[in-house]
């Protein structure tokens, strides 16, 4: 009833009688994974939605929902430098013929060459301020894989973030990224 209610809410926002996919975004331990994954499967039974899929979960996770009603989609960190989704996810997801839609494909934006230790974020709430990754010691100790990026990119007349994405996309078939968009 919750999911239906979030989803009607959902669906007169955006004007239309059903979604292709519908996001499980948060893994709450509070509620039952099989519970919202039977819950799912009512909404794609009633045409509502074309198929759900899930956000920043485990390989378990998945496994768990996907024998309840089938997952279309993973939503989960992935890129050169974050790669946990090798171990269990894709391995699952290319088995069971599920899509994997990698959110930072460019770390932040690290991978486009353009963040260095002296970069300084505009805004206070500008989420990369908090992200690992882009700590001054972690810029600089990662700075050998930009220098291949960039060694790639000038052979390919291309940007570092295009070689990214390219490498992305050549390594697994079921990969559609999510790269977000920044000045800087």
């Amino acid at each position: 009833n919750t999911l239906k209610r979030h989803l009607a809410a959902s669906l007169k926002r955006l004007g239309t009688d059903y979604v292709d996919l519908y996001y499980w975004h948060r893994y709450n331990t509070d509620i039952s994974l099989e519970e919202v994954a039977a819950g799912m499967g009512r909404l794609i039974e009633e045409g509502l939605i074309r198929g759900w899929g899930l956000s920043q979960v485990s390989g378990e996770t998945l496994k768990r929902a996907h024998e309840v009603t089938p997952v279309a989609a993973v939503q989960n960190l992935y890129n050169i430098l974050e790669r946990d989704c090798e171990t269990d996810i894709f391995p699952y997801c290319m088995e069971q013929g599920i899509g994997v839609v990698p959110f930072s494909p460019i770390a932040s934006g690290y991978l486009s060459g353009k963040i260095t230790t002296e970069t300084q974020f505009e805004k206070k709430d500008d989420v990369r301020n908090w992200v690992p990754q882009l700590s001054k010691e972690n810029i600089a100790a990662n700075q050998p894989i930009l220098d291949v990026l960039d060694k790639f990119a000038v052979e390919k007349s291309a940007t570092s973030a295009q070689i990214s994405l390219a490498w992305m996309l050549h390594k697994y078939p079921n990969v559609v990224p999510i790269p977000g968009f920044k000045n800087k």
